[in-house]
């Protein structure tokens, strides 16, 4: 049987690191949107300025790739939690067999 090796602490910490990286991806993804729509209301004009407008409306979407990607990061570190959860029960279980199995030898000796 092979052995699986899992250091829980870890595994646990994964969906709080999600979670501060799309935090701090959103704060950057607002500093930028906030520097582009400056710069398109005062300093670039022109047609090019309103079609690189209408490309970083889609960049900022709900359905644009960087919030999909966010999206199934966010279910990604539920899995993680939700895996971590499972082990740290089945160990608990395998602990408490252990440890009834050890007392039930323990009273027949």
């Amino acid at each position: 049987m092979a052995a699986i090796r899992v250091n829980l602490k870890t595994l646990l910490g994964f969906p709080e690191g999600i979670q501060s990286y799309c935090s701090y991806q959103d704060a950057q993804m607002r500093q930028a949107d906030f520097e582009v729509k400056s710069m398109l209301c005062s300093d670039w004009l022109g047609p090019d300025a309103k079609e690189f407008e209408g490309k970083w409306a889609g960049v900022c979407d709900r359905d644009s790739q960087a919030a999909k990607f966010k999206h199934s990061l966010v279910e990604f570190g539920e899995i993680l939690e939700a895996c971590a959860k499972e082990y740290r029960a089945a160990q608990r279980s395998a602990t408490d067999g252990a440890l009834a199995l050890l007392g039930s030898i323990n009273v027949g000796l």
